[in-house]
């Protein structure tokens, strides 16, 4: 979900069953990837895989509440030496979910050219990258 780039960052959110580009989100990369989140999240997912950087209690509770199952990978805070077993377990098993995503974003870094921003603007290089997540599938 997280193609850091050298001044934007593209978050992409995608459909586990097809495979197919949901949502995507280009920021600054001064903006934490936790922050464009809930604007991938379209609100008819039955479930939403995320790795550890997209983690906050808010949104677990507002998963919660909406129905939505939470398969979003706990972190370590700074109060715990390390995560129990069963976080542990958890995420070993949910890590293998959000590889279509990181091979989407291969493909679009290997065949698309897509290693660096062609433009100056955030705008010109947003729509530079919604072509090419279009181009994808």
């Amino acid at each position: 979900m997280l193609l850091q780039r050298n001044a934007h960052t593209a978050n992409i959110g995608m459909d586990t069953g097809s495979g197919l580009v949901r949502g995507v989100e280009f920021t600054p990369a001064n903006v934490a990837d936790t922050e464009v989140a809930d604007a991938l999240i379209m609100g008819d997912e039955e479930a939403v895989y995320a790795d550890k950087a997209y983690e906050s209690r808010e949104r677990r509770e507002r998963l919660r509440s909406q129905g939505v199952k939470d398969r979003i990978m706990h972190r370590g805070h700074k109060h715990q030496s390390g995560l129990p077993h069963w976080q542990r377990r958890r995420n070993g098993l949910l890590s293998k979910v959000p590889a279509p995503v990181e091979q989407a974003l291969g493909t679009l870094k290997r065949c698309y050219g897509y290693w660096r921003v062609r433009y100056m603007g955030l705008m010109r290089n947003e729509a530079d990258a919604l072509f090419k997540v279009l181009a994808y599938g």
